[in-house]
């Protein structure tokens, strides 16, 4: 895909603000004790970038470089053994997925249907920020439970409401089911089965 150079002088500014708004929640998180809480409000950060990936940006670099960049960023510290504890779990790579997974979507998507790729992004970034938030209330523990789970179906079926109508609502349930299930990182099973699934139709 050919990008020229105006497209990019009109996306960067925007990036720049962007990626000024992720890193000043990370930073305004390290202040707060709960780690989960943080790690949500961190994704929920994310949000307005999908959402200018989806309706503003000329071109999709950018948000695949950043993307990209903080998943790096996200993992040397996993590497050095020297987590940055407000906000990264040892043995938990959840932030290094999310990360990963907005750039692969975000490229893989973009010419095809970038509807979709946002779609699956604030899901995760809106919706799974959502049921950890509402779960929080109801368990002190991690684990998965109903609260969250329907929190998650709510936010996610009006989110796939607005971006893809009726099959954004069945892809909800899909996202949903995604985040429950205990076996693989909801990071990582959420956009890409949310993604795969709508192939299906």
């Amino acid at each position: 895909m050919f990008v020229s150079p105006s497209e990019i002088a009109f996306d960067l500014p925007l990036a720049l603000i962007l990626f000024a708004i992720i890193v000043s929640v990370v930073f305004i998180t390290r202040k707060m004790k709960n780690v989960w809480i943080n790690r949500k409000l961190i994704h929920l950060s994310s949000a307005p970038a999908v959402l200018v990936y989806m309706f503003v940006f000329k071109e999709p670099y950018l948000f695949f470089f950043f993307a990209l960049a903080f998943s790096l960023v996200l993992l040397i510290p996993h590497l050095r053994s020297r987590e940055l504890e407000w906000f990264q779990v040892k043995d938990n790579l959840g932030e290094v997925f999310y990360t990963i997974s907005f750039a692969i979507l975000s490229i893989a998507l973009w010419e095809t249907n970038r509807s979709l790729a946002g779609t699956a992004m604030l899901f995760m970034s809106v919706g799974d920020s959502i049921t950890g938030m509402i779960r929080s209330r109801f368990v002190k523990e991690r684990r998965k439970h109903w609260s969250g789970s329907l929190g998650m179906l709510l936010t996610c079926s009006a989110i796939g409401a607005a971006t893809l109508g009726t099959q954004g609502v069945i892809l909800s349930a899909v996202a949903t089911v995604a985040e429950f299930q205990p076996w693989i990182d909801d990071n990582l099973m959420v956009p890409f089965l949310t993604t795969f699934a709508k192939f299906l139709f």
